[in-house]
């Protein structure tokens, strides 16, 4: 009896305690949310009661991201349900924006539809330079055009890159070059090598798209790249991972190791080039090697032609790869659209072993319009970040210094204010651009349907041609030599990529065409 009293007394004494600090816990919460009330508006949430509740908070949020990251949902459905939970919390424009805490660092998401996300892209104001996770930054390298936060070293770079690389000679020469991998990759795929047979478009887009990149970067073969494209996927893949740089066996170890082989790989690369001073003359090492012997005014340092080389690999090869995937995925499921696109295909008449031109490529509207409306769809960058190097306003919040502002363009190809029927595949949304004044979007509609796929200002993706060329041929060539349906219907995601794909990686089942 006298243990059963004391425990009941234990009981009530641990009640009377929490009661106790639930008391005090909301009594500071409404404190600390009245001393941060005269201050500046703040994006939502709402302050925790005090140091310890966003200390909570933080390590919250990040193992909700990291949790979402892991599942088969895909890491934005953690921004989805964020969106949702603090809609119509705060004033004004709450539901356009929300505040996070990722990795230990702030992290601010603003919906592009908002004015004030496109000023910022456009506008790019040096107190808001661009800037990426700290583990893709130090997966890429300082040097990469894609984590430099200074805007002069970004334009230098910028500008030693694109005068070679995207000059109108060498896209042409590409875009013939990836047509050759491409026909070669179908050809094995033809009677009388196969009938029906099922493919997996992500290895496919991934294993062509690769070795054009290697070719344009390196010249003929690849260079000593070739092989290591796992090195590439695990860099990649490293890119959102903890970085728990010591501990062995994590992702992100994994992918500093890989990076270290694919930078040893192109320095022997250059060391060669310049123990036989041979140069490719029309891949872009041999260019930026020779820049630099020369001591022309665009030249770049050793380091930063290492970890741009990377950088183009990954952006050309794993981003493509991964649109491609989605174009096919969503004609997999529409079955007239993709008849549709097989007629306009047809109606070019190129008959015989033809290469495609960009003459070709410019007559395809309607594939075009299914290219731009995969892109929408499958926003493969889903938000383009900035670092606060100052106390600033965005969209009307106050925004402190070193916070990380996302600029958040899925939320802008699925706004139903912006695109009607966001979910659903449509590239005619299109047939409406040019149209002028009487077209049925008003002047400041159309520009609100702007995609963002390749960000936009003077940080816009250096190769938006070239990934649109790769899915316009890899289109054609399966239009015309194929028709297709899903072999897996499995909606998951891939977990831990860094760009959203699908874990099966889009397998199809194809039916050869006989009488092309």
């Amino acid at each position: 009896m006298n243990m059963e009293s004391l425990a009941a007394g234990a009981w009530w004494v641990v009640v009377l305690l929490l009661l106790v600090l639930t008391i005090v816990a909301s009594w500071y919460r409404s404190w600390w949310k009245t001393t941060e009330a005269g201050g500046p508006l703040l994006p939502p949430p709402a302050a925790g009661a005090g140091p310890w509740w966003v200390w909570v908070w933080q390590w919250r949020e990040t193992a909700a991201f990291l949790a979402s990251h892991g599942s088969g949902r895909g890491f934005y459905h953690f921004v989805q349900e964020r969106y949702k939970l603090y809609k119509g919390e705060g004033e004004g424009e709450a539901t356009c924006c929300f505040r996070t805490a990722l990795m230990g660092r702030v992290h601010v998401f603003v919906s592009a539809s908002h004015p004030a996300a496109s000023q910022l892209l456009t506008a790019e104001p040096p107190h808001l330079p661009k800037r990426y996770a700290r583990t893709a930054a130090d997966l890429l390298g300082p040097h990469s055009i894609l984590c430099s936060t200074s805007h002069a070293h970004h334009r230098h770079a910028r500008r030693a890159l694109a005068t070679t690389l995207f000059a109108t000679p060498s896209t042409a020469a590409f875009a013939a070059a990836f047509d050759r991998l491409v026909i070669r990759h179908w050809t094995t795929l033809l009677p009388p090598h196969n009938q029906n047979q099922v493919v997996v478009v992500l290895d496919a887009a991934l294993h062509i798209s690769y070795r054009a990149i290697c070719e344009m970067l390196l010249g003929a073969g690849g260079g000593k790249l070739r092989p290591l494209q796992s090195d590439v996927f695990a860099v990649t893949q490293a890119m959102l991972a903890l970085p728990l740089r010591w501990l062995p066996g994590t992702r992100f170890r994994r992918g500093l190791h890989a990076r270290k082989r694919i930078m040893a790989a192109l320095r022997e690369e250059m060391a060669a080039r310049n123990h036989h001073h041979h140069h490719h003359h029309h891949d872009l090492l041999s260019v930026l090697m020779q820049r630099r012997q020369l001591g022309h005014p665009d030249a770049l340092t050793e380091d930063q032609i290492l970890d741009n080389m990377l950088t183009l690999i990954i952006a050309g090869q794993v981003t493509t790869a991964t649109a491609i995937t989605w174009m096919v995925k969503y004609l997999s499921d529409n079955r007239l659209i993709q008849d549709k696109l097989r007629a306009e295909a047809f109606r070019l008449e190129l008959k015989g072993d033809y290469s495609l031109t960009m003459q070709h490529l410019n007559a395809m509207d309607y594939a075009y319009k299914a290219v731009k409306e995969s892109l929408r769809m499958a926003t493969i960058v889903s938000w383009f970040p900035r670092v606060a190097l100052k106390d600033c306003q965005v969209a009307g919040f106050h925004i402190k210094k070193d916070w990380i502002v996302n600029i958040d363009a899925r939320s802008l190809h699925y706004d139903p204010d912006v695109f009607d029927n966001p979910t659903v595949f449509d590239p005619s949304r299109f047939d409406e651009e040019g149209e002028g004044d009487d077209a049925k979007l008003g002047r400041a509609q159309q520009q609100k349907r702007r995609l963002l796929v390749f960000g936009a200002g003077g940080r816009t993706c250096l190769g938006m041609n070239h990934a649109k060329i790769m899915m316009l041929i890899f289109l054609h060539r399966l239009l015309t030599n194929f028709r297709w349906e899903m072999a897996d219907d499995d909606p998951s995601l891939e977990k831990w990529a860094m760009f959203p794909r699908l874990k099966n990686g889009c397998p199809i089942l194809l039916t050869p065409i006989h009488n092309s």
